[in-house]
């Protein structure tokens, strides 16, 4: 039996035998000075009593809790304190964070982690504590998340949730391990948002006229590549209606971003001039029904799009053969099947404005890095993955515009400019043959 160190690491280790087998642990007390010091001594001190507490666990066979529990008693006097799995939601929203998470975010943490505790009572009846909840559980609980056939970014997405919380708070509980540490995520079916075609975007705009709360929210959005929150929070602190640029920091990255100011936005802006000094947002109604009711902005942005002329096939049959209402023109579906998942993937939303603007963007020749930094990505696969989106014509001009004219041409000499043939004419003009050239020249020039 030993107490030991090793190099590289800043923990004290015990090994012993038992029953003819070796065993090594590593104890949760830290080397602190130097051979020979009082703080050294000190610390080998503590993982002296730690290593008495972990060989005579083991000898009783405890189990990892109650030895965490106990090491910690003996190094600083006291039990740690448990946490009821009924409390594990307001535990987790306590933790401390750089940034708060908002409010669609924090509703949906709450449902997940609800799940959790209920599936336990009702599985599990003898957990109760979070250091109750072990990889069996955590793997049980997970199974049933993907028995309700959750999409993979769903379930992703809980699994991320649920291992972050236990590793903030199992030290807090008297947890050795994090249940959800090893649990693998699933391969994501991703279907991106698409991008509008410029007369789709003519389109929404238009329909968005008949709306003043949303009819700024749509010229933020095409004009900016803004998240929602960010477009719908949009604070007068940002605008710089003189330089036309907006400086906001988002909120999903915390990244700031600088977005030059397009006319169109600029003229919306200067409408609502108004309520700068009445309110800190550019848009105190639509501002106040976002942080109110998120979904609500997405109900009426809805409205904007159906009038538009997007609408699911299934739902223009239905209309037209109950004899409602139907859009003038059909643009396209909003919704997406998807393999996996309880719900059908929405393609045509707020975001869309975001895939669009990067897309014209890129396509336009705009450089990748003035691209994120006004998108505020930070690297470059995300925006060619997943916001880079350009439709085949658009595709296929860049590209012609770009590639050599011998491609372009089929021919195996690349063509000549009419200027390059005209001087071509020039050198090789003979008294023969002047007529023909000065023909030739007049009509290359006419082609100029």
């Amino acid at each position: 039996m030993s107490l030991e160190t090793k190099p590289g690491s800043r923990w004290w280790y015990a090994r012993w035998m038992r029953n003819g087998k070796r065993f090594f642990a590593r104890l949760n007390v830290e080397v602190v000075g130097h051979p020979g010091d009082d703080d050294y001594e000190a610390s080998r001190k503590s993982a002296l009593d730690a290593y008495r507490v972990t060989v005579a666990g083991a000898r009783e066979e405890k189990r990892p809790e109650d030895l965490v529990q106990e090491i910690h008693r003996v190094k600083f006097g006291r039990r740690i304190g448990s946490i009821e799995l009924s409390n594990l939601f307001d535990a987790w929203l306590n933790i401390p964070r750089k940034r708060q998470p908002n409010k669609p975010y924090l509703d949906w943490s709450k449902r997940t982690i609800k799940r959790l505790v209920d599936f336990c009572k009702e599985e599990f009846p003898r957990v109760k504590e979070m250091a109750a909840v072990d990889k069996k559980v955590a793997e049980a609980f997970m199974r049933y998340e993907a028995a309700r056939k959750v999409s993979p970014k769903t379930y992703n997405a809980e699994l991320i949730l649920l291992r972050g919380a236990f590793e903030h708070l199992r030290e807090d509980a008297g947890m050795l391990n994090n249940p959800f540490g090893k649990i693998v995520t699933k391969d994501r079916e991703t279907i991106h948002r698409r991008p509008f075609t410029r007369e789709e975007l003519t389109a929404v705009v238009a329909a968005a006229q008949a709306d003043a709360l949303m009819y700024p929210l749509v010229i933020v959005g095409a004009c900016t590549a803004m998240r929602r929150g960010d477009a719908c929070l949009l604070k007068w602190a940002a605008v710089d209606l003189k330089n036309r640029y907006i400086t906001v920091k988002t909120a999903k990255t915390g990244e700031t971003v600088d977005i030059p100011m397009f006319p169109m936005l600029r003229d919306v802006l200067q409408a609502h001039s108004t309520t700068k000094g009445k309110s800190p947002y550019v848009f105190p109604e639509l501002a106040a029904l976002y942080l109110r009711n998120p979904d609500g902005v997405n109900r009426r942005l809805g409205m904007v799009f159906e009038r538009a002329g997007f609408m699911d096939t299934a739902e223009l049959e239905d209309r037209k053969k109950n004899n409602l209402p139907v859009p003038a023109e059909h643009l396209g579906d909003v919704h997406v099947d998807r393999e996996g998942g309880l719900q059908t993937a929405n393609v045509r939303g707020f975001h869309s404005f975001r895939v669009t603007w990067i897309t014209m963007a890129l396509t336009a020749g705009v450089p990748m890095e003035l691209v994120r930094r006004v998108t505020g990505h930070k690297g470059v696969d995300v925006v060619l993955k997943n916001y880079f989106k350009p439709g085949r014509d658009d595709f296929r001009q860049v590209v012609e515009g770009a590639m050599p004219k011998l491609l372009m041409s089929g021919n195996t000499k690349e063509e000549k400019t009419p200027k390059e043939q005209i001087l071509e004419i020039c050198a090789g003009a003979k008294a023969k043959t002047w007529k023909q050239d000065v023909e030739r020249i007049a009509e290359l020039v006419a082609v100029m």
